[in-house]
């Protein structure tokens, strides 16, 4: 999502007159010659290169919120205009800034080398200027920056020489090497977007093909798809497992990084309205304290939301600013969960809540009590009961959007919903139950570690074993005179069926797969659809293949199966989802089952 080298180059094209060229000796001494480190806070922002004309403003506003990270770095060609020439103006202004607020930045490397005429393609014909130019703005920013990471976005819109992960395995390689010999406590990071979780494992094994094993310190993910899935029931899921996910691929990549740092130096959510969707500020803000919370719960390092204002001459609506200055609703959001939950929250374990134990809840060792952040999940219908709770003594309960705080005395009910409420002062048994609950896996969806077979069967209630269809609200229930039920799907291109597996089922190393699907027409005419599945190594370009055997539907007015067959692929939910059903040229039919295995059907 992050732009950087057009308006960098226009800056400089402006400033050139009056800038400061130094060479890497000069202009900025005054910070101290040893580094101070802490420990990485939960709650940072990220920026595109818009921002950065006006990061003085908002600097301190961010700061104001809590957020203690900012990612935000200018491109190579800015720093160094002409060949062996350096401009640190900007650099320094950045650092300065920060400084001044008590900020830490995290910067990305990435860039054209000077006189390059391409803007975001791998330097690979000239990585020795490459590490040059890492190895000078590491040793000259290495008491104030401690987090790099290697380009943005490499896999998708900032790839334009269309490398691939041996390329950026090369690249990241020689980044690590060039960072640790200006700073041996450089942290270098190897980035994706999306939660694009097979990349980083192919350009991992590419690192130790070249016999340069564990040539980076932590992986950062941007996974605003899967992020998008919380405005659908129990979208938490593939949210709450990405951390998981991620320690299973470098256990059998690296093994030595198995305990890595993992970062979301992307994720967030566009204001929009149209005919397909609207995203509202309290939408936005009710996405930014599940995220938050979820994300620490898991165990990442740092959540980055994108952007902290809205600049001026690009997308508008990410910020938790706008671009007045003004705040939104999911800035007053970040500034009640940081206060509440203090700079360095110590996650304690979750509670399912309710009745019917679908609700969402997470302990921390807060700023200065125990706390429980906890909702219903969207779209939750139950009775009030299902979604009561009460506590054996005085609570205070903040409304995570509203940001209005009330006591609540002890055996009150309190009635959630799908807004997250801040619990202070949370009673010693269910801290303790938390703790308990530590050790186990999330419950939310089911666990289906064990289980050869998961399947969804539509119906009035659906039959949700392991397999869940988005946005299943676009597709209306049929039931047919046997009292059988499916899902009508429009049948045309531009409307296929994306479902994914509980990330429990199976494991990242899994590749091989059995798809069952069970259709029904609706009407006479065509009848016929492909499945898109999840590759395990797309080398950075379209992370889904197609199987290529086409099922056509008979005639017959019948329920129906068919059997895909995949052997490389790799269940991540990159795009939200592992698998499509996707139709062409077809009537309109029901989907009654689809079952994923990994052994064969009888």
């Amino acid at each position: 999502m992050t732009l950087h080298a057009s308006w960098f180059r226009r800056l400089f094209a402006v400033l050139a007159c009056w800038c400061l060229i130094s060479d890497f000796n000069g202009i900025y001494a005054a910070e101290p010659d040893t580094p101070v480190r802490r420990i990485v806070s939960p709650w940072g922002i990220s920026s595109s290169a818009s921002s950065f004309r006006n990061h003085e403003e908002w600097f301190p506003k961010m700061a104001e919120a809590g957020v203690t990270t900012v990612r935000l770095f200018p491109e190579w060609s800015n720093f160094e205009p002409k060949q062996g020439t350096w401009n640190w103006t900007d650099g320094d202004r950045l650092i300065k800034s920060a400084t001044d607020h008590k900020l830490e930045i995290n910067a990305i490397l990435m860039g054209s080398r000077p006189g390059s005429k391409s803007i975001h393609a791998f330097p690979m014909e000239d990585l020795e200027s490459w590490s040059r130019y890492v190895s000078t703005v590491v040793g000259r920013y290495k008491n104030q920056i401690r987090y790099w990471e290697v380009w943005n976005e490499g896999n998708g819109g900032f790839n334009d020489g269309h490398h691939t992960t041996t390329d950026y395995a090369r690249l990241a390689v020689a980044t690590y090497e060039a960072a640790k010999k200006a700073d041996p406590h450089a942290q270098v990071g190897l980035t994706v977007a999306s939660f694009d979780a097979p990349y980083l494992h192919q350009a991992i094994r590419a690192m130790a093909a070249q016999g340069k094993s564990n040539s980076f310190d932590f992986l950062c993910i941007h996974p605003y798809e899967i992020a998008d899935g919380l405005a659908e029931t129990d979208g938490e899921v593939p949210f709450l497992w990405m951390n998981r996910m991620l320690r299973s691929m470098l256990k059998e990549a690296a093994p030595e990084r198995a305990n890595a740092e993992i970062w979301m130096t992307e994720v967030g959510h566009r204001l929009t309205s149209n005919k397909e969707r609207s995203i509202t500020e309290l939408d936005a803000a009710n996405a930014l304290a599940r995220m938050y919370t979820m994300a620490i719960a898991q165990g990442i390092t740092c959540t980055q939301w994108f952007e902290a204002q809205d600049p001026a001459g690009e997308d508008q609506g990410f910020g938790l600013l706008k671009r007045d200055g003004s705040p939104r609703a999911a800035y007053r959001t970040m500034k009640v969960l940081a206060s509440e939950l203090g700079e360095s929250p110590k996650y304690q374990g979750w509670l399912a809540l309710g009745d019917l134990k679908r609700g969402y809840g997470f302990v921390f060792a807060g700023r200065s009590s125990d706390v429980l952040v906890a909702w219903m999940p969207t779209g939750f219908k139950s009775d009030t009961a299902s979604r009561t709770l009460t506590f054996a003594k005085d609570v205070n309960v903040t409304n995570a959007i509203s940001t209005v705080t009330t006591k609540l005395t002890a055996g009150n009910p309190l009635v959630l919903s799908d807004i997250p409420m801040i619990i202070a002062g949370l009673p010693a048994d269910l801290v303790q139950q938390a703790r308990d609950n530590s050790v186990q896996n999330f419950p939310w969806g089911g666990d289906y570690t064990s289980a050869k077979t998961v399947s969804f069967q539509a119906g009035l209630p659906d039959q949700v074993q392991g397999v869940t269809p988005r946005g299943r609200g676009n597709y209306p229930t049929v039931t047919f005179a046997d009292r059988s039920a499916g899902l009508v799907v429009a049948g045309d291109i531009n409307h296929p069926v994306s479902l994914y597996a509980h990330p429990s089922f199976a494991s990242f190393q899994t590749r091989e797969y059995y798809v069952r699907a069970t259709v029904r027409r609706l009407a006479a005419g065509n009848v016929g659809m492909n499945l898109r599945y999840e590759a395990a190594d797309s080398q950075g370009r379209m992370p889904y293949a197609n199987v290529g055997q086409w099922f056509g539907v008979s005639q017959e007015s019948t329920w129906q199966t068919h059997t895909w067959h995949v052997t490389n692929a790799c269940f991540s939910k990159m795009w939200g989802n592992d698998i499509v059903i996707a139709p062409e040229q077809s009537i309109p039919f029901a989907i009654g089952k689809i079952e994923i295995s990994v052994v064969p059907f009888k």
